[in-house]
């Protein structure tokens, strides 16, 4: 016995094996597309978009108080009466600034021409500022695109002002040093002033001589952008680069306008040690803006009303506010910058959530089972992508979850497809079986037992109608496989039954022999009985082997009833006979028992065999319709003795 539960057992998992093998195997295709896609630069776009979107939901920051903007707004390019702002009015607002006593300033102007006649004092103040950085711009190799720094200030206090945009036209990096045409490495505005700054405070920058090496402020470490880091594919990775970690708040910084400055209407404390940084924030004069849409809000979105539902614009100023302020935050505040995984351990984090939509498609067979499971899956997925973001931690999400999706959609229909594939065949199986169990085989048996009785010429006949039995149960099959057996599906089943019922008792069985009485049987009471194309089929099956039972089994019977009912919700059909039975040869567990017992379980019923007083036997099957569960029924009580119409 031990050896046979083991070889099904066996041959359970070689079937479920067979079904997962086939099912696998498309979910793998599927996720190693969705890793070529991602390869080839075909996602960048989306994942680039998707971790716009999770940097401007985090939650947020205060404003970061150590980073000042002095703004060149409109209204201080009409009381100053010119663009750019002359060298005179530029010398006083600096000197201005000097008597607030700042850490540093930066000058996001270019201020390389010469020609304004009040330049020597502008020159001046630049000789005489040690703590002024000014700007210059490479270009990317550009001659076009140069800007040299101003002449009055040493190569150590000027820095490079050139951003960093990517294909669809928006910020996402920064330039922290490159190196020049000269020859040189150069620094970025944004370095320079967060590196004077945390000097005031003791901490060094340290670097290599060459621009890709890495930069390191005190003990903080600055993440190199690479070509392929995070979503990006083969991107532009020259000189030193480091994703932008913009501060999460509608308002991070501070910002004064020049006249503020100039007429002396700033507060000491908010310009005292800190980096103020000079800049324009005058949209119509001047057009010195980048787009993103990793910000929770911009000075120039706020002032024109834009919309910021696709993009934001934002100030060249702000952007080097945002650049410093992140890095000092790292150093001071322990604030982390953006990291993003390795190249292995993203694939692997793909291939787990492309895994995980192959195992939900393989175990929820149901469609709706499957779109839920999937759907909670991608939450999950993206609940932790956000955490990671949220601590500064780059994770792939587009791929993962289109892995996710794809992948476990694919296996759900493939797998489908198997498993309706093994289960056809095996209907096909049963159906063969029972047809030529509840054919063929009963009348074998009825020979069987009448052999040693029968004449030659009797049992001619017999074997002659047991060999078309047999070759009609292959012409049956063959038809039901080809076009299908519209017998189910067309004919309803009270007629079905009539058919059963007329087919079988025309068979040369020995127990119908002494049967005189036939009551009509009346199935009208299954006409508006809702069933399947298999509820019916078995149906009939079991009207067909509990007449053959009869014909098989019982002795002497003299009248044989046959009794449908329909009371409520509830239904029963009965095959009664008043003749002498072996009780325990009709109800052994044969295979008619358990087409009865599945049948009853398919119908939510029940099925019993019992004696029939006080002679013969019953065969019973009820079961209930489908009804709204708030409504009440009263089944039959099968322990009730049905009509005795046969005494």
């Amino acid at each position: 016995m031990k050896i046979k539960v083991n070889a099904g057992l066996w041959k359970q998992i070689e079937q479920h094996a067979t079904v997962w093998r086939i099912g696998l195997l498309p979910g793998l295709v599927v996720i190693g597309l969705v890793a070529i896609a991602r390869m080839t630069g075909s996602l960048q776009l989306l994942e680039l978009a998707t971790f716009d979107n999770f940097l401007r939901s985090r939650p947020l920051e205060p404003p970061d108080e150590r980073v000042v903007i002095v703004g060149i707004n409109e209204e201080d390019i009409r009381l100053v009466g010119k663009y750019p702002i002359p060298d005179h009015e530029l010398a006083v607002l600096l000197r201005n600034l000097q008597r607030y006593q700042p850490a540093v300033i930066g000058l996001d102007l270019f201020r390389d021409l010469t020609t304004d006649p009040n330049r020597a004092e502008l020159a001046q103040v630049f000789r005489t500022s040690p703590n002024l950085i000014g700007i210059e711009a490479d270009g990317g190799g550009s001659a076009k695109l140069k800007v040299k720094p101003p002449p009055e200030l040493p190569a150590s206090q000027v820095g490079l002002a050139d951003i960093v945009l990517d294909s669809d036209g928006k910020l996402r990096r920064c330039l922290l040093a490159s190196k020049v045409s000269s020859g040189k490495i150069k620094y970025s505005l944004s370095l320079l002033l967060a590196a004077h700054y945390l000097r005031t405070k003791g901490i060094m920058l340290q670097h290599g001589t060459r621009a890709s090496d890495p930069i390191q402020l005190g003990l903080i470490a600055l993440p190199r952008f690479r070509a392929n880091t995070g979503g990006y594919v083969q991107a532009k990775a020259g000189g030193n680069q480091i994703l932008l970690n913009f501060r999460s708040h509608p308002r991070p910084f501070r910002v004064i306008s020049m006249t503020e400055v100039l007429k002396g209407r700033a507060q000491p404390e908010w310009l005292r040690d800190r980096i103020v940084l000079v800049g324009v924030t005058a949209p119509n004069s001047l057009n010195d803006t980048v787009t993103t849409f990793a910000t929770k809000g911009s000075l120039i979105t706020k002032a024109i009303g834009t919309s910021d539902d696709d993009y934001q614009l934002l100030y060249g100023v702000e952007n080097h506010a945002h650049s410093i302020s992140q890095l000092i935050s790292a150093v001071l505040d322990q604030r982390p910058l953006l990291s993003s995984w390795s190249k292995g351990a993203e694939y692997l984090w793909i291939l787990f959530w492309g895994v995980l939509g192959i195992v939900l498609g393989l175990l929820l067979q149901s469609p709706w089972k499957t779109f839920l499971g999937l759907a909670g899956s991608g939450a999950c997925l993206l609940t932790l992508s956000y955490g990671f973001m949220a601590i500064s931690w780059w994770v792939p999400v587009v791929p993962a979850l289109l892995a996710l999706i794809a992948a476990g959609l694919t296996t759900a229909l493939f797998d489908r497809d198997a498993r309706l594939l093994l289960e056809q065949r095996s209907l096909t199986l049963k159906r063969t079986y029972d047809s030529v169990h509840n054919g063929p085989l009963q009348t074998l048996a009825a020979i069987l037992r009448s052999l040693d009785d029968l004449p030659t010429e009797k049992l001619r006949s017999q074997l002659q109608a047991l060999n078309q039995e047999l070759r009609s149960v292959y012409e049956s099959m063959h038809q039901a496989i080809a076009t299908g057996d519209q017998r189910y599906t067309q004919t309803p089943i009270h007629e079905l039954l009539y058919q059963i019922y007329e087919n079988t008792l025309k068979r040369d069985l020995p127990g119908f022999a002494s049967i005189r009485t036939l009551i009509p049987p009346d199935f009208t009471p299954l006409k508006e009985c809702p069933l399947s194309t298999d509820q019916k089929q078995a149906l009939c099956i079991f009207l067909q082997e509990a007449l053959c039972n009869v014909g098989n089994h019982t002795v002497d019977a003299s009248c044989l009833d046959v009794i449908c009912r329909h009371h409520k919700s509830w239904y029963a059909l009965q095959v009664i006979d008043n003749g002498l039975s072996n009780f325990s040869l009709v109800t052994r567990e044969g295979r008619g028992t358990a087409q009865a017992r599945e049948l009853a379980r398919s119908l939510r019923g029940s099925f019993q065999r019992r004696p029939h007083v006080p002679h013969g036997m019953i065969c019973e099957l009820v079961w209930r319709s489908p009804k709204p569960w708030w409504q009440f029924y009263h089944p039959f009580q099968s322990t009730q003795h049905p009509p005795n119409r046969l005494q």
